[in-house]
Parts: structure tokens; sequence; C-alpha cells
């Protein structure tokens, strides 16, 4: 059998190394690249200097069949990619027209006139293959070296990038190494309410060996639990027939009730489907979450037949005053309650007559906590025809994972509520 394609990435800019800019490229690649049973060997962050690019490529294609670099290929004077490789592979940078008419191709379908002179787009490597650009206007390079590897030069912009490498990276890779690539699959089991060492150690000790039958088995911390991860490669059918075993296992053990879903989707997805699926409404009182569970919900498309609105009651004036929490329960129990939570929910879905409504109220901290509810602690309410109750949980982290695990875990209350 033929070995697995390696990739080495290389992301090129002072931007990213000076903080001014995130790169998210490289985090992109590695998932498309696993999908695509492509194996992705390293990652490497360099200036806008034409000796560190060299080095990089140096060190990349010692380690990789394919390397492939992001940023540098813009028409500004820090952009040394096109002319470095050009030196690299001591190719001349020669006037083509073949890459004139790209770059024209790509202005006229942005409504714009090219002018030559302003960019020198079309001054390219000799013997390098033009890579069309299907969001941008600079166009990508591609070039198979002597020994059959690949370098390939994309714009850094994240929607260029991921754009040129699905649309005409992919497609070049598969068509010269057909050979060499193979599919790969995770089966991702989510679970909630269980520390990982318990999973492991108490509820099922023999778990990972089990599941290593199947493929390599690593465990994931998420915002609300763990997920655990089998990766293996096959086709289609194989995946699902594994898939099918895995899932029978392990709802023989004690950790299947643990399990909320079979997959990788977002919660916040899961909820819109849910909810378009029933024809129901809903609502959010939020208040240590700032609104960051309404706008996971806004993020997406549809959700304005099903999502009606939500209340950020951040002060207990607004609880009180906007929501009809009882001041006797503040006062009595405090805003992060099990009490308060539930006035909350109530109150937010009779103001905006929804089927349900899901109410948060807790302590993202640094201050905040006390011995009694420390930082994490956190009350999710519910209201529904049927019912109006709440829960109190603790979770770990700081203020940014906090609210993150609070808003995901009243998503998934909804879900679950909507189920």
């Amino acid at each position: 059998m033929s070995k697995a394609l390696t990739v080495s990435m290389i992301v090129i800019g002072d931007e990213i190394l000076n903080g001014r800019t995130t790169d998210l490229n490289g985090s992109w690649l590695s998932k498309f690249l696993f999908k695509k049973g492509l194996e992705f060997k390293s990652l490497r962050f360099i200036r806008d200097n034409a000796e560190e690019m060299t080095a990089a490529l140096n060190a990349s294609f010692f380690d990789s069949d394919i390397v492939i670099t992001s940023g540098g290929i813009g028409p500004t004077l820090d952009d040394k990619t096109k002319n470095t490789l050009a030196d690299f592979f001591k190719k001349p940078v020669v006037e083509r027209n073949d890459v004139a008419e790209l770059v024209a191709e790509n202005y006229i379908r942005f409504g714009r006139s090219w002018t030559p002179e302003t960019n020198h787009y079309h001054f390219f490597p000799q013997d390098f293959i033009a890579i069309n650009n299907p969001r941008g206007l600079a166009p990508g390079l591609a070039f198979f070296t002597a020994d059959k590897k690949l370098v390939m030069a994309a714009p850094g912009v994240p929607r260029e990038f991921t754009a040129m490498v699905e649309e005409e990276f992919y497609p070049l890779i598969k068509k010269e190494f057909a050979d060499r690539l193979k599919e790969n699959h995770q089966c991702v089991i989510r679970t909630q309410g269980v520390p990982e060492e318990k999973i492991f150690f108490e509820l099922c000790p023999t778990l990972w060996q089990d599941l290593e039958a199947f493929g390599k088995v690593s465990s994931l911390p998420h915002t609300i639990g763990i997920d655990i991860v089998i990766g293996f490669t096959g086709s289609q059918k194989e995946f699902e027939e594994k898939s099918q075993k895995i899932k029978e296992l392990i709802m023989k053990t004690p950790l299947a009730p643990h399990v909320w879903q079979w997959g990788n989707r977002a919660i916040h997805d899961m909820v819109l489907e849910k909810a378009l699926e029933k024809k129901c409404t809903f609502a959010f009182a939020e208040s240590c979450t700032g609104g960051l569970t309404s706008s996971k919900i806004t993020d997406l498309s549809g959700s304005s037949a099903v999502f009606y609105g939500g209340i950020i009651s951040y002060d207990n004036s607004i609880k009180e005053n906007v929501l009809g929490v009882q001041k006797e329960t503040l006062e009595k129990f405090g805003a992060v309650s099990v009490e308060c939570a539930i006035e909350m929910a109530r109150g937010v879905r009779e103001l905006l007559k929804t089927d349900y409504a899901v109410s948060i109220t807790g302590i993202a901290g640094p201050s905040g906590g006390s011995k009694e509810k420390p930082v994490g602690t956190v009350a999710i309410g519910i209201a529904s025809k049927e019912k109006n109750t709440a829960v109190l949980y603790q979770f770990p982290g700081d203020r940014v994972k906090l609210k993150d695990r609070f808003s995901d875990k009243a998503l998934l209350t909804l879900l679950e509520l909507m189920e």
C-alpha cells in the first residue's frame, strides 16, 4: 500500500507574528486535509522575508510531498512569495499572456478594470501553473519539482485561501496523486455531565481498549463535556458499519445516559433544526451570557422563523421590571438561583409569547463568587406550557470559557426540552 500524502504549510506575514492578525488558515487546512485523507506534517509561521521563506521551503520539502503557502502573493512591496518561489526553483519571472487573461477575468468578475502597471500580477515565474482565484484578484501559483513534489501558493485572506484550496488546489492534488489518496473518517461520541477520568477509570475501565479495535482513539474536552473520537480509514460503507458497531458497544455501557450526540454538529445548529421541524418558537432570558446564546442562534440563516428574541437582564432591576422576577425571590435566594431562573424563563416566555423559553443566570467571574456559589455556578431555567423548572450547575474555566459553557448548556437544555 502506498504511503499517505504528506502536506506542510507555511504561513507568511509580519502581521501574523506581531499579533495584528490571527491566522485562521492553518486551523481550517488541518481539518480539510484530514477529511481528504492527507497527513498534515508541519506548520511554519514566518515573516515577509525571502531568506526565512527559503529556509522554510527547504524544511517543508524535507517533511512533505506537498507544500502550501498562505500569504504574500498580493500587489504590495511586502508580498514576496512569488519572487522567492521563482528564485528558489531558479525560474525567471516573465510577462505571461495566459496569466494576464486570468487576472483580467478576475477584475471583470468584480466589476472592475485591470490596470497592469499598478500590480504586475501578470509577471509570473516561468513554468509555474497560474491558479484561478475564485474569490479574489491575485492568481495562485503551483509548481511540480523534479522529484514530483508540489508547491502551491495561495492568498492569506481566509475566504480566498479556503476557496482556492477547495476549488483549485485539491482537484490538482486529486488528479496528480490519485493513487495515494485515501479517505479518513471520524466517529464522534459527544458526552456531558461526566469528567474524562471518570469515564475511562470508573464507568468504563476497558472502553479505550475496546474502541481501539475500530481505529485511533482520542478524548477531547468540549464546552459542556467530553468528545470521544475514533478515527479510521475506509469507504463510506465501512464508516457507517463501524459507526453502528461503536454505537452498539457504547449503548451497553454506563456511559450511554451521558451521550447527547453521535456526530460533530454544533448545538445551535441542532436547536434550530429541531425548532423548524417541530414548528415551535423560543426565546431567551440571559444574564451572565450577555446575549451570547441569542447571537449563536441568529448566526444561522432561517432562525427568524422560530426565534422570537431575547432579554439581556444583566441588572436585577431588569429581572424585576421587565421579566417579572419577584423582589422577594432575589432577596431570599439571589440572582443566581433556581428560583430566579424559573421566574426569568416564565417571564420571557409570557412577554414574547413563545412555545419555549430558557433562562441563564450565573457567575462567570473572576469576581462575584462565594463559598456557597463559587465562580462557574449557573442556573438554567426552562419554561413551556407543560413545565417551568430550573437546575443549578457548576462548570470550570475563565470568564470567556464559562460564558460559552453556560450558553451551550442552555442550548442543549432547550434541545432536550423540544425533544
